[in-house]
């Protein structure tokens, strides 16, 4: 699991009729009432892991593609509240705001993603302060009997806000190739179940 970015690839395919909706009604009801705000324009779609551009996507490119198509990842989202992957995604300008979306509404879609791909445990790549590791620390992970490290980089002065996705980029690449001892300085995982 990990978080969107600010940055944000522009344009994409003009929505097509598919199937039914991935995702239950009651998120798909909070999506319309998020993304009504101005700014935010679903004409031209993206896959979700395309659409982000920022620091962390940057940083993670290579492991996150492999993830991608090999493994399952699933994206906090201001917009979207959460979004596979694969999924197609407007653009929008709107960090998460947990006070935007119904009560306990992503916690309940998180558990229920990780349910549905049938895995007993969840890492989540996160920056420490912000209401997506919030929303992960409150998800009851352990109630449903799924294993959560929330992985978050502390203790950056100065240029956080590049300093801490570029820092989770690393970490998110080394924990996908399996080089633990390569988790940059000030990477902190924490065990939530």
């Amino acid at each position: 699991m990990v978080t969107c970015s600010g940055g944000k690839q522009p344009g994409g395919q003009l929505p097509v009729a598919s199937g039914p909706e991935p995702w239950p009604e009651d998120l798909r009801d909070a999506r319309s009432r998020v993304l009504a705000s101005p700014g935010a324009d679903t004409t031209k779609l993206l896959p979700a892991w395309r659409r982000y551009t920022g620091t962390f996507y940057r940083q993670a490119g290579p492991a996150l593609a492999d993830v991608v198509t090999t493994g399952h990842v699933v994206i906090i989202s201001g917009g979207y509240g959460i979004a596979r992957a694969g999924e197609l995604i407007g653009n929008y300008d709107k960090e998460l705001r947990l006070t935007d979306w119904p009560p306990n509404l992503l916690e309940s879609m998180l558990i229920g993603e990780a349910q549905r791909c049938g895995t007993n445990t969840v890492v989540a790549f996160a920056p420490a302060s912000r209401d997506y590791s919030k929303l992960v620390r409150r998800t009851p992970w352990r109630q449903v009997g799924i294993s959560a490290r929330l992985v978050t980089v502390i203790g950056v002065d100065g240029a956080a806000i590049r300093e801490v996705p570029w820092r989770l980029g690393q970490a998110f690449s080394a924990f996908w190739n399996q080089q633990h001892d390569k988790y940059p300085p000030a990477t902190s995982v924490q065990d939530l179940s």
